[in-house]
């Protein structure tokens, strides 16, 4: 029972771990994987990000001796319990809001280490202590060969040195948008999935009595590689995207990652009865489905209305594209206005006087009707 304690209390850490990074990352200034040395220096001056390193390592600590006597889905549902108070966090302390679609994919995770889990129930005549307990595994971690440990490193740096050597890059431009963080968090998770698993291998050698042998396996080494690839990975995507959607991607890829490595290098039991079996199955193709249930890219904000339509309640007037006439233009006008004929402008008739005489109207040449002279000659 002490060691479903120690799960639970991994999980505990790993939230506090995961928020001292995002706000560690928060207030540097942009970094990435294409400067590897640039976003490094950034890092290591940071004493809040090395203070959420060593809380890490404190939860790897935890899940990893936990992991000595405990089978890996036994230790699913406390994670799966974790998301709650992660949720929490981020909507309280980060202001994060979940689409429904977000949701959904948090829902499913959940139903794929509960399902997982049930796979471990005890069977007929078996107690629940007997089922979760779980002995041997220190001998073949102890022999592990380099080869067969490349299986496991090898294919989890694939992913992640693409990332960040390829596809980094910083989303711009008028019509880009954002990342919801499910790469960053495939990336890291499969990182620091295996990070758990040489954890796990170190562990059961010092449960063991084999403490003099760790520094001659290849755990302690890989586990570090892989270690601080995966903590790179972390921070870019907590510094770029939002922490709950980063941190679920990252639990449920390497919780997955950590099962099916621990199978393949240190003999994980798996149930031989049907239906274990395909709840086991089950649980890991949904986890497949709660990765491919996550959005890619950051819903769209909606334009906002100016104050007097939103307090008013109407909607915003359109801006007119064209000026407002002052005239109806001719071809606009109707056709009876159109066919009428236009009065020609004729000038005032030009009127003078003789001195001591009535006006007398001038003609077209400047003359007085009537005497052919002009003002000028009688004046």
């Amino acid at each position: 029972m002490h060691a479903v304690v120690l799960a639970c209390a991994a999980q505990a850490v790993y939230i506090v771990a995961y928020v001292l990074f995002k706000t560690a990352t928060g207030r540097m200034s942009p970094i990435g994987g294409r400067h590897p040395l640039h976003a490094a220096g950034r890092l290591v001056r940071s004493p809040r990000w090395f203070a959420a390193v060593a809380v890490l390592l404190a939860g790897f600590a935890l899940s990893a001796f936990a992991l000595v006597t405990l089978p890996v889905v036994a230790t699913l549902p406390a994670y799966g319990l974790g998301l709650v108070p992660l949720l929490v966090v981020g909507m309280s302390g980060f202001g994060e809001r979940p689409t429904a679609r977000e949701w959904l994919a948090v829902l499913i995770t959940v139903a794929a280490m509960t399902t997982a889990a049930l796979s471990v129930l005890p069977g007929p005549g078996e107690s629940l202590s007997d089922a979760l307990h779980r002995t041997g595994g220190a001998e073949t971690a102890g022999a592990l060969p380099l080869g067969k440990a490349a299986l496991v490193f090898v294919p989890s740096l694939v992913l992640p040195l693409w990332m960040l050597c390829v596809r980094d890059r910083m989303v711009s431009g008028r019509h880009a948008r954002p990342l919801t963080g499910i790469a960053y968090g495939i990336g890291a998770g499969v990182l620091l999935g295996a990070t758990e698993v040489f954890g796990q291998g170190m562990a059961m050698m010092l449960a063991d009595g084999r403490g003099t042998d760790v520094l001659a396996s290849p755990h302690p080494y890989l586990f570090l590689l892989a270690g601080v690839l995966g903590l790179g990975q972390l921070s870019i995507g907590l510094q770029r995207c939002r922490l709950m959607i980063t941190v679920t991607v990252v639990t449920v890829t390497a919780k997955t990652h950590l099962l099916l490595s621990a199978t393949l290098l240190y003999g994980e039991p798996w149930p031989r009865e049907s239906a274990p079996l395909m709840l086991r199955v089950a649980g890991v193709g949904l986890a497949v489905l709660a990765l491919s249930a996550f959005p890619r890219h950051e819903r769209r904000a909606r334009p906002a209305r100016p104050a007097a339509a939103r307090t008013a309640g109407q909607r915003p007037e359109r801006p007119r594209p064209f000026p407002a006439y002052p005239f109806t233009p001719p071809g606009l006008q109707p056709a009876a206005e159109r066919a009428r004929p236009q009065a020609l402008a004729v000038p005032p008739p030009r009127i003078s006087a003789r001195p001591g005489g009535w006006p007398v109207p001038l003609g077209a040449d400047g003359r007085w009707e009537g005497s052919g002279a002009y003002p000028s000659q009688l004046g």
